[in-house]
């Protein structure tokens, strides 16, 4: 498969290397991967982010982007609950090319046509992370970046975001994502590939089932670690 991404060494730091922030990091990410980046406090999970997006050029290592669009969902946005806007008008603002037909479009492919007319201050936590994805989606991106997508997300709701993400590969299968996340138990189940960060160190990275292996993840990750169903993907490892 095509490599949208390469990360080879990659470091980064202020203060004339005073301060480190991320060492020695190494990882590529495949057209259709599910790539999910676990941390623990200080990992800056969100400056690899922003590397990755071409925001901050790295201090040394190479890194090469494949990808022709990227697109980026944050981890929050701030919405004024007395200003009146549509979902659709509100994705409009982001897009300003793309029609209502088309918008609707978008929003049926992950289930989620009854959204359309809905004002934008009405919505939970979780249909907002809805129409945020499918805001990106329209660009046609090759690679698309969440910001811990579940912060925000009551923890009931959080495995049916999954599903949102099963949704969005059936319907864009060579649409590659990384996505940040603290929730070992469900990147475990559903992520192609596991990038694991602690404090300014590159912990491990590769398959669910490889990182499950690794000593460092019990060590590190132990209490954040549940018993789980097995992955979707384990039948394809052997």
């Amino acid at each position: 498969m095509n490599k949208v991404l390469e990360l080879e060494n990659v470091c980064f730091w202020f203060d004339n290397k005073k301060t480190s922030i991320l060492k020695d990091i190494s990882f590529s990410v495949s057209s259709g991967d599910v790539v999910s980046i676990i941390w623990v406090n200080g990992a800056w999970k969100s400056t690899l982010l922003k590397i990755i997006a071409g925001v901050y050029k790295v201090s040394s290592g190479k890194i090469k982007r494949n990808y022709k669009r990227l697109a980026y969902v944050p981890q929050k946005i701030d919405i004024d609950s007395t200003f009146p806007i549509k979902i659709y008008e509100f994705i409009k603002i982001y897009n300003k090319w793309v029609d209502t037909e088309e918008i609707k479009s978008y929003l049926k492919k992950i289930h989620s046509k009854n959204l359309f007319n809905k004002n934008l201050s009405d919505l939970s936590g979780w249909e907002l992370q809805k129409v945020l994805i499918v805001s990106a989606l329209i660009s046609n991106p090759d690679l698309i970046l969440l910001d811990e997508p579940t912060a925000w997300i009551d923890i009931i709701w959080e495995e049916k975001f999954y599903e949102i993400i099963s949704e969005v590969k059936k319907a864009f299968p060579e649409l590659s994502i990384i996505l940040v996340s603290h929730n070992i138990n469900l990147v475990y189940k559903n992520s192609d590939k596991v990038i694991c960060l602690h404090e300014d160190n590159f912990c491990c990275h590769g398959t669910p089932i490889e990182v499950k292996k690794n000593s460092k993840i019990k060590e590190i990750f132990w209490k954040y670690m549940f018993p789980y169903e097995h992955h979707p993907h384990e039948k394809d490892e052997h």
